[in-house]
């Protein structure tokens, strides 16, 4: 786990099942996968990738989107192995434009 920018959130169920997360009791998921045939190591390669096929790249749901080992955010925004798990597109900045037009509204 702390060979990724962030895995606080998901832990050990970014790389295996769900179901089951707990290393060598558990199968890799997708992502598990491609991390381990990129050996072991985040870059831009795998952050590029759409391991669960969920159309969001690893890095978007990681949280590092260009893959450089510097989280653009705080924690995960979801989970690159899972895909019924996918980011928001709630963020702090359309959060803002979303209170802003609630607010105009109102006057």
């Amino acid at each position: 786990m702390q060979k990724l920018p962030l895995y606080q959130r998901f832990e050990c169920a970014l790389c295996h099942s769900v179901e089951t997360p707990l290393p060598g009791a558990a199968p890799l998921n997708s992502f598990g996968v491609d991390f381990h045939a990129n050996g072991d190591t985040w870059d831009a390669v795998l952050a590029a990738k759409d391991s669960d096929n969920d159309g969001f790249s690893n890095g978007i749901e990681i949280g590092d989107d260009d893959g450089d080992g510097v989280p653009n955010v705080s924690i995960e925004r979801s989970n690159p192995g899972n895909p019924l798990d996918k980011p928001s597109s709630v963020n702090e900045e359309t959060w803002g434009v979303i209170k802003k037009l609630f607010s105009e509204k109102t006057r």
